[in-house]
């Protein structure tokens, strides 16, 4: 699904024009669900005991949980650390199995695939699946550092633009709501173990 396109610049008065007109939004070539931001940080209902450093991944499932209705009526401060305990996140973070570990708590089934493969998230969108990227923090537009590497979690809710732009949700800032199909593969590329996806439904 991922094939490549000659990019062609639109005529200056085709931009003026819908910027002038409010065009509709671009619609997307493939879409999951969407997943609400949820801060991993400062969730909802954070206490002094709560320390969000390392729940990139809870977050995200937690995310994924609200979305499904499946929060057992839990602020997020809460929904996060009790998805946390299930998937074994640790000071060191959370692993793949963890994750997946989670989801099938959720009651949702799971696939998985090494590497940045694009056209394997393309066809896991066009599932209606929920995709997980695991890439560098440091590598994504809104936290970039190029001396630093740290592994991190971020939801794939859809693509569009002939499956060149993606819609994402990073738990570590409310700011980032897309990437580029390069700055995807890159930031899953430069995780320090090697980055991976997780799909599930």
């Amino acid at each position: 699904m991922n094939l490549p396109t000659s990019r062609r610049t639109a005529p200056l008065f085709v931009l003026v024009l819908a910027a002038a007109c409010g065009a509709p939004a671009e619609p997307f070539d493939a879409k999951a669900p969407d997943v609400p931001f949820v801060d991993q940080y400062n969730p909802a209902g954070k206490d002094a005991s709560y320390d969000g450093s390392e729940y990139c991944g809870p977050a995200v499932l937690a995310g994924i949980a609200k979305t499904r209705g499946q929060t057992g009526g839990l602020q997020d401060a809460a929904l996060v650390s009790l998805l946390a305990e299930v998937a074994g996140t640790n000071d060191y973070g959370t692993s793949g199995n963890g994750m997946i570990a989670a989801l099938e708590w959720l009651g949702l089934q799971t696939d998985a695939r090494e590497g940045d493969d694009l056209e394997w998230i393309d066809n896991e969108l066009a599932a209606g699946h929920d995709v997980i990227a695991n890439g560098d923090y440091y590598s994504l537009p809104n936290h970039a550092d190029p001396n630093l590497v740290s592994g991190h979690y971020i939801a794939v809710t859809g693509v569009r633009h002939d499956w060149s732009v993606y819609e994402v949700m990073d738990p570590a800032g409310s700011s980032l709501h897309s990437l580029t199909d390069s700055q995807l593969q890159a930031f899953i590329e430069a995780h320090p173990q090697g980055g991976f996806t997780i799909s599930a439904w």
